[in-house]
């Protein structure tokens, strides 16, 4: 019975001590650091893929990742080196983690371990609940305050605005960028179960990124399925990289007015048509920031599509109807109109690249070497011109 009582009262004192993590701002580092000085070494949570989500103290835990890996999905308890590691599998939200912590004290493994573990999953368990509770508010008042900097912030609402932002680690005054982006043909899959708004939201946390993010059950032709407003900087572009892994992006540029942001979100989602386009010619960029595109690039945004078609089949419908000879055009413009280099990109001899340009001549009507004519065809195939500029094949494939 004694044993029992002692057995209790340290299952209480271990779950009380690991429950006060709950009340710190990161509970998830929190509870890892707890963890580690409950064993007296070190303590870490991995991801399903490996990758750290949070740790303390001095183990081996690049040693402990490839032990854990090889071994089946189950608790487990092994020493690497002089390190005693106790693990347990933990299934958080749909997704798969590994928790561990190691110590140099076999014997203090051995007692406690698995039961410090096993309370840390009741402790996360909680955490996780609370932050989905959290993040359900959150993502409520993200949707607000998305639709209505869509529309542009009257002035006498500016500073409450502001105000609403705070919570989501932006500060008065800074510059933003809108983001517009939908899931992309082509792009890197991911086995996350999260839906990907909540995975994202998780990474921006990670990054310390500030970030308001939407989705969009039935985007219009004035929306995409993700609108996101950040703040920028280089949390940022690291947040947008991991975007950009699975989603078809558009970004705005810089903007700190906020009676302005109507104007972009009109910019984010003319770049990510910019990039559809770009993605359905053969190009393998999946982000376009509209402050960066050329002049060229900006001046077709201004287009209007159905006539811009028109005025194309009548100019260049003659050119585009033979593969061969606009895939050598193309080429010759991602080349710089260098016949040599062109040969060599479409694995022919320049003779055959000077005969093709002189059937684009004829069909044209104009010197394929003039000023205007080049400015016309690089206009009229931009897209698979920067496409072929990125990935050689691309235009040889027209070839």
């Amino acid at each position: 019975m004694d044993a029992e009582i002692r057995l209790l009262r340290r299952t209480v004192w271990l779950q009380n001590d690991l429950l006060q993590a709950l009340a710190a701002d990161d509970p998830v580092h929190a509870l890892v650091a707890r963890l580690a000085a409950l064993s007296k070494g070190s303590a870490v949570l991995y991801e399903a893929s490996g990758r750290i989500v949070a740790s303390t103290g001095q183990g081996p835990l690049r040693l402990i990742w490839e032990e854990i890996g090889a071994r089946e999905v189950a608790p487990q308890q092994f020493a690497v080196g002089r390190w005693a590691v106790v693990t347990r599998p933990l299934l958080l939200r749909g997704a798969g983690y590994r928790l561990a912590i190691a110590s140099r004290s076999r014997t203090l493994v051995d007692e406690v371990g698995s039961l410090q573990l096993e309370m840390a999953e009741r402790v996360l368990a909680a955490a996780n609940a609370v932050r989905a509770l959290a993040m359900g508010q959150e993502r409520a008042e993200a949707a607000r305050l998305i639709s209505a900097l869509r529309v542009g912030i009257p002035s006498s609402r500016v500073r409450q605005t502001w105000d609403r932002l705070r919570p989501f680690r932006i500060r008065a005054g800074q510059d933003l960028r809108v983001v517009a982006a939908a899931p992309g043909a082509g792009t890197t899959e991911t086995a996350d179960p999260r839906r990907p708004s909540d995975a994202l939201l998780e990474e921006a946390h990670l990054e310390g990124v500030g970030v308001v993010l939407a989705d969009e059950d039935d985007p219009d032709e004035h929306s995409t399925p993700l609108t996101a407003v950040l703040a920028d900087g280089p949390a940022a572009d690291r947040w947008l990289t991991l975007l950009a892994g699975t989603h078809v992006t558009g970004v705005s540029g810089p903007f700190g007015d906020l009676t302005l942001s109507a104007r972009y979100f009109g910019e984010a989602l003319t770049a990510w048509q910019v990039a559809t386009r770009r993605r359905e010619r053969g190009g393998s960029a999946t982000t376009v920031r509209l402050d960066e595109v050329d002049f060229a690039t900006w001046l077709l945004t201004r287009r209007d599509d159905a006539q811009v078609a028109a005025r194309f089949d009548r100019h260049f419908g003659a050119l585009a109807a033979r593969p061969e000879l606009a895939g050598t055009v193309v080429t010759y413009l991602a080349c710089d109109q260098d016949v040599r280099r062109t040969a060599e990109r479409l694995y022919v001899h320049a003779n055959t690249v000077r005969y093709r340009l002189r059937k684009v001549e004829h069909l044209l009507g104009a010197p394929i070497a003039a000023a205007g004519t080049i400015a016309n065809l690089y206009l009229a195939f931009q897209d698979e011109v920067l496409a072929a500029v990125v990935e050689p094949g691309a235009a040889a494939r027209r070839a």
